[in-house]
């Protein structure tokens, strides 16, 4: 059971791809759907369901995976909206091999 301790009220979340209701006796989760793909909100539901039976010790830890998670693809572009590079030549001269003595380490 989800309540605020001090009022006894239910805690509603808005953000701007979902709204979460929760209350002493039930959960209410909503999405819009058209920006979500079938596979991608049944994945959603799993993940929800998988931290659901999470004891609550392990929240924590789930709450800070997550998060990183978040932030390591919040700052990756879009694979489209990355510029086109043109072929170039590069020209070099190499240069003769060189080999270098072992190292040896002793004892």
């Amino acid at each position: 059971m989800v309540f605020d301790r001090e009022s006894g009220k239910p805690i509603i979340i808005q953000h701007p791809s979902f709204d979460l209701m929760m209350s002493s006796s039930y959960l209410s989760f909503r999405t819009d759907s058209q920006r979500l793909s079938p596979d991608k909100l049944i994945l959603l539901i799993k993940c929800l369901l998988i931290i659901q039976t999470l004891p609550e010790a392990a929240l924590e830890e789930a709450a800070e995976e997550l998060e990183g998670i978040s932030r390591f693809y919040a700052n990756r572009l879009p694979q489209v909206n990355l510029p086109l590079i043109p072929a170039s030549s590069i020209k070099g001269k190499l240069k003769a091999t060189q080999v270098r003595p072992p190292i040896v380490l002793e004892p």
